[in-house]
């Protein structure tokens, strides 16, 4: 019973790993190749339908309104018509001068128009008609009064009926479509009709006056399925649809109502068009469904040839070496090619591990070099001021503020020279601060004001040495020492989730735009410290960080800078 599944089991621990890939690869590209393929296919298929029936909707949807747009603009007509003043006494009898104007009433509302209906005003016994066109002579109320569109107009006294019918005008053309309406006296007396006559050019023109493409046809029916137009089969105009919903049968059909004139129009159009489009579609879509297998199946010989388990082995370890695991060795005993690649890989990491470290070592020292430089810079003009400041308060007998000018310029200096590591803490950066604005805070009496905003959250964060002091110190010896009255000095440090943002703010002689271009180039000598202040801090963090300076003569200065917050255990 189980002897097929263990011979299968069998027969897949036999395939070697090439045949196991080229079987996975060929799996992986065919299958999801046909899922996709077949998805795509129906979704456009699908797509390209309801595009077709969307625009064949708006062809038929545009007619409709164009009927309706018709009824509109001639019920206009023929309102004002009914309206005038001299249509009443017309059709009681009047003279010919009478005739005369109020034909030429009907002839100006009509010009202008491409194809223009035939308007009729006939007298309630037939004896009197004004008209733009020459009476038919189905136009007989004394006649066919109680018939046909007469029969019609007064169904509803007064309103505007619509009448379809087919009859041969006197000019010749066909007439399709009628508008009659009952004109009555101030008594309510019957005086007369109005009929407005569509020949079936314009009826056509509405109906055929769009840009599809793709060929449509055309059925225009009333409520009572009579045919007032069909552009396909004009023989059957006239008649009774019997079986209105065959029209279209076979046909991608769209019915729209005019609701104006109580008509439905029915556009169709061949589904053999569609079935031609959705045939090229499928054409097209087996062409890239075989060039893609083709494609596929050769990508899976490739890979499957040329990939091995070495490589893999080789990649993985690779892999390891670039997350910064520097311990990785491949174990390898061959002695073809691959084992030379191993061997090769082993030393390669271990000479990467080696430069690593040197570059480190070389790093650091680099940094510190920086820092003595900055203690090195620290300006002699200030301790001569200093030695000056202690000079004349004994001269005064200011013993306490000698005591504690002294006793914070020895902090200053011990916090400047003695460095045992390269970085520090916020809060310790601040208290050199604290040390050298102390005594200038002396030097400059009540003239200088300082507004130091520090969240409490950022006074552990680790900060390179000495990243603010030449900062503070600059702004003080270039931007306060030539100027005259009060100083303002504002230190501002405020945590933003993962960084700090810092910004050192004066009120000084500021820079010129010349001096301020230099300092950004770092082509500018008399700055204390501020290029390497910069520099240190790319090289700390990385080029996305850095110093950024604003300035305007007599205006002052601003140093902002961001970095990245980091906490002492967090360094450790």
């Amino acid at each position: 019973m189980h002897t097929r599944p263990k011979e299968i089991i069998r027969m897949r621990k036999s395939l070697s790993f090439y045949n196991k890939l080229l079987i996975f690869f060929v799996l992986v590209g065919v299958i999801p190749l046909l899922i996709i393929g077949s998805m795509t296919y129906g979704f456009s298929k699908r797509f390209f339908l309801e595009q077709y029936r969307q625009q064949l909707h708006g062809k038929v949807a545009g007619a409709a309104e164009r009927f309706d747009a018709l009824a509109e603009e001639y019920g206009g007509i023929m309102n004002t018509i009914g309206e005038l003043p001299e249509v009443r006494q017309a059709l009681l009898g009047g003279s010919a001068e009478l005739k005369k104007n109020v034909e030429q009433r009907m002839h100006l509302l009509l010009a202008g128009k491409k194809n223009k209906a035939a308007i009729y005003m006939i007298n309630a016994d037939g004896s009197v008609h004004y008209s733009t066109r020459e009476l038919p002579s189905i136009y007989n109320p004394a006649k066919y009064r109680g018939w046909g569109i007469f029969r019609t107009a007064h169904e509803a006294e007064g309103e505007i009926r619509v009448y379809p019918h087919a009859y041969d005008s006197p000019q010749g053309d066909k007439v399709v479509l009628s508008l009659v309406q009952t004109l009555h006296s101030s008594s309510g007396e019957l005086l007369g009709y109005l009929i407005v006559d569509f020949p079936r050019a314009l009826i056509a023109d509405i109906v055929s006056a769009y840009d599809a493409p793709f060929a449509m046809d055309f059925v225009v029916l009333d409520r009572h399925a009579y045919t007032v137009i069909h552009t396909k089969q004009p023989e059957r105009e006239g008649t009774l649809e019997r079986e209105p919903g065959e029209i279209g049968s076979g046909h991608l059909l769209q019915i729209v109502p005019s609701e104006r004139l109580g008509l439905s129009v029915y556009g169709y159009s061949p589904a053999a068009i569609v079935e031609q489009s959705m045939g090229f579609i499928q054409t097209l879509f087996a062409v890239a469904a075989a060039v893609s297998l083709v494609i596929c199946l050769w990508f899976a010989y490739k890979l499957s040839k040329y990939v091995s388990k070495p490589i893999f082995e080789l990649a993985h370890s690779m892999k390891r070496i670039s997350m910064g695991d520097l311990s990785v060795r491949i174990e390898s005993r061959r002695v073809d090619e691959f084992g030379i690649v191993a061997s090769g890989f082993n030393a390669m990491a271990t000479q990467i591990k080696d430069l690593i470290a040197s570059a480190k070592d070389e790093q650091r020292r680099l940094r510190v070099a920086e820092i003595k430089a900055l203690q090195a810079q620290l300006n002699p003009h200030f301790i001569y001021n200093t030695l000056d400041l202690i000079k004349w308060n004994a001269k005064m007998n200011q013993t306490k503020e000698i005591g504690g000018i002294v006793v914070q310029l020895a902090r200053l200096l011990r916090g400047m020279i003695h460095v045992d590591d390269e970085e520090t803490t916020l809060g310790a950066e601040m208290e050199l601060i604290e040390h050298y604005l102390y005594i200038q805070r002396i030097r400059f009496a009540d003239r200088l004001r300082v507004d130091i905003r520090i969240d409490d959250d950022a006074l552990d964060a680790v900060i390179p040495r000495l990243l603010l002091h030449p900062l503070v110190e600059n702004a003080i010896v270039h931007g306060f020492e030539n100027k005259v009255g009060s100083v303002d000095l504002s230190l501002v440090c405020l945590r933003r989730g993962d960084e700090l943002h810092l910004e050192i703010a004066d009120n000084g002689i500021g820079m010129d735009e010349e001096t301020l271009a230099a300092i950004r180039e770092g082509t500018h000598h008399g700055g204390i410290g501020i290029s390497n202040v910069h520099n240190r801090i790319r090289l700390y963090y990385g080029e996305a960080y850095g110093l950024d300076i604003e300035s305007e003569a007599g205006v002052g200065t601003r140093v902002s800078l961001r970095i990245p917050y980091r906490r002492k255990e967090e360094t450790a």
